[in-house]
């Protein structure tokens, strides 16, 4: 039997005849009659006996119509799971992030979608940009979020929002400093340098390069996250995104924009071709909002003068 055929021969069972089963489904008489015709042709036996307007049902019915409304419950299963897709209020949501942004951007969006839609399921990934393309490229994740993703033919880049890099430094070291922007307070002090090279390290290299620099490195990590514990441990100085910086210890870490600033935008990556889901879009803009919410909040944070990049004196 056909889904139309079950639906019909459903409605006719539940009503007792078929006009009763025309008005319940929005069609005609004649449309029930033609389509449960075409049914017991089909089955090779017959449904209903017709008696004086009314449709009484075989044996042979009986028995199916027992197994109609079982398989009518998973239907109706289908077609709320359906509506709560369109609403974007239940699903699975595959997404990956670099390990920064996942420690402290997505988890307040992700606290804010399930917020909205606790039946929403999420499978995270933390890794890092090269890696995301490959578990794009996998079908193993539905979008990835990582900053200033390079260029790369198989995935798409959608910028979200922007950011700006920023000094952080433990708080202790500023006792007694007259001007932290001057770059000579941290002449000497030992620096947090990232390993992984990315676009935006090697920009923020560059500048370091332009204005006579030399930090003296006594530490490689690999995320920006790793960087910024260990300054608030007090091991030295890092440059870090804004919203890894934003999520530091206030007590422990004195964070400073740099003159002339260096910014960054945050993309979302997905496969080329493919088309993102209701939910996805709910997460993006929830990721976006928690991206405004970790702005302002460094804003509050930010030392009055920024740490002046522009001059040719060695710091180290």
């Amino acid at each position: 039997m056909r889904l139309r055929q079950i639906e019909i021969f459903r409605a006719v069972m539940l009503t007792g005849s078929g006009s009763e089963a025309a008005r319940l489904l929005g069609v005609s008489q004649p449309v029930v009659s033609r389509v449960l015709s075409h049914a017991e042709i089909g089955l090779g036996f017959a449904l209903f006996e017709r008696r004086r307007g009314r449709l009484l049902p075989t044996p042979e019915a009986r028995a199916l119509f027992a197994q109609v409304q079982r398989a009518w419950g998973e239907i109706e299963r289908i077609e709320a799971l359906a509506a709560n897709l369109r609403r974007g209020a239940s699903g699975l949501l595959r997404v990956a992030a670099t390990p920064s942004l996942a420690t402290a951007l997505l988890p307040d969006a992700l606290a804010a979608m399930r917020a909205a839609h606790p039946g929403v399921a999420c499978d995270l990934w933390a890794s890092h940009t090269r890696e995301i393309e490959a578990h794009l490229l996998a079908w193993e994740v539905d979008a990835g979020f990582a900053i200033e993703p390079p260029e790369q033919a198989a995935v798409a880049l959608t910028p979200l929002c922007g950011g700006e890099m920023v000094l952080a430094a433990p708080r202790e070291w500023a006792a007694g400093v007259l001007r932290p922007g001057e770059r000579a307070w941290l002449a000497g002090r030992p620096f947090i340098a990232l390993a992984e090279a990315t676009p935006l390290g090697e920009r923020l290299s560059a500048r370091l390069s332009a204005a006579e620099w030399s930090p003296r490195q006594i530490l490689r990590v690999q995320t920006y996250a790793l960087a910024g514990t260990l300054v608030e441990r007090g091991l030295g100085y890092a440059f870090l995104d804004s919203f890894t910086a934003a999520a530091l210890d206030p007590a422990r870490v004195l964070l400073m924009r740099t003159d002339p600033p260096v910014g960054f935008s945050l993309s979302m990556m997905s496969a080329v071709g493919s088309a993102p889901s209701v939910l996805l879009g709910r997460l993006r803009d929830c990721l976006v909002q928690a991206a405004a919410a970790s702005s302002a909040r460094l804003r509050t944070r930010l030392a009055a003068e920024p740490l002046d990049l522009r001059g040719a004196q060695d710091a180290g």
